[in-house]
């Protein structure tokens, strides 16, 4: 059986079992350019048998490139390419979350459980809110950094429709899933969440640990479990909310990420006093942001409440200063 014979046939049982991506051009002959190099962009193929196509050494399905006399020689990509994987249906959490890295931010959008994502952008960073701020903090616990209020942002709303690296979940040991955010992201992400979850067996208080974000605009959920706290918390359960927040931070920098959302850790059901919180989050995430900013571009604080709103739109200006506000001008004095 001639070379040429081999290959089509070959090709006629890919296309038939859907593995081929695009149909073939017709072998070419003498007549479109006369024998095959034996040198080209391709490489010279590897040997070939009844049942097995030769594939050339390197990859891209339809690229025709010009070599020798004639513009036909083709290269191939492997032909065991992975297939679509739909996320509302899959299964397999491994091969959802190969799939999900090989595609370009654009192509993710398709998979997104939403349409009304918010991306990175969108979201105005402290030096722009601070603008609308009135407060006037006399004597703010560190030193204004215009670089560092750029590195940090406060929004409320919907957590699991931010579009940035990251978004950190505030779990419980099991990472099963559970109530509050928790419950959200786990049902907004998918049932795949949950099955890699299961295989990270469990997490520490102040621990975290990190998983695909599936169907969540975010490339990466991070799991944190904060400590529970009945009445005034004590040292050793704020040291375990630091934790949490720098826990996270070393997974951002460890997986190359640039951007994290946090929601408010510890202070629903686990009963942490949200003022308390707060103070103990900005310690955190200011002296973290003053070793590290050149290697995040935002670190957002993400709210629900607008009571967690008021408190840190309060607290922000202490430990992130912004230029008072300016005198009023003649022109706007109507």
């Amino acid at each position: 059986m001639s070379l040429q014979s081999q290959v089509s046939g070959r090709l006629a049982q890919l296309r038939a079992v859907g593995q081929l991506l695009v149909a073939p051009r017709p072998w070419p002959g003498r007549s479109a350019g006369g024998p095959r190099p034996r040198g080209s962009a391709c490489s010279p193929p590897v040997a070939l048998s009844a049942h097995s196509l030769c594939a050339w050494p390197s990859a891209g399905v339809g690229a025709w490139g010009a070599a020798g006399r004639g513009a036909w020689v083709r290269t191939w990509a492997p032909l065991a390419m992975a297939a679509k994987v739909d996320l509302s249906t899959s299964t397999d959490w491994k091969e959802a979350k190969s799939f999900l890295k090989g595609l370009s931010d654009k192509q993710r959008e398709e998979h997104y459980f939403c349409r009304d994502f918010i991306k990175l952008k969108k979201i105005p960073t402290w030096k722009e809110t601070a603008k609308g701020v009135t407060v006037k903090v006399e004597d703010p616990k560190y030193k204004k950094d215009k670089q560092l209020n750029e590195k940090i942002s406060l929004f409320r709303g919907d957590i699991t429709k931010l579009e940035v690296d990251a978004i950190v979940n505030a779990a419980n040991n099991s990472l099963l899933g559970g109530g509050g955010v928790d419950g959200c992201i786990h049902r907004a992400a998918g049932p795949l969440l949950t099955d890699e979850c299961r295989t990270l067996q469990n997490c520490e208080t102040g621990k975290a640990k990190i998983t695909c974000g599936y169907r969540l605009p975010a490339k990466y959920v991070i799991h944190t479990v904060g400590p529970i706290a009945v009445g005034q918390p004590s040292t050793s359960q704020a040291a375990e909310l630091r934790s949490c927040y720098l826990s996270s931070l070393d997974l951002l920098l460890e997986h190359r990420l640039r951007s994290v959302a946090f929601p408010c850790i510890s202070t629903g059901v686990f009963g942490y006093p949200n003022e308390a919180a707060a103070e103990v989050v900005l310690t955190a995430l200011r002296e973290w942001l003053e070793q590290h900013k050149d290697k995040v571009d935002r670190l957002i604080v993400c709210v629900f409440l607008e009571k967690d709103e008021d408190i840190y739109r309060e607290r922000l200006p202490h430990y992130f200063p912004v230029d008072p506000p300016g005198p009023v001008g003649p022109h706007s004095q109507l």
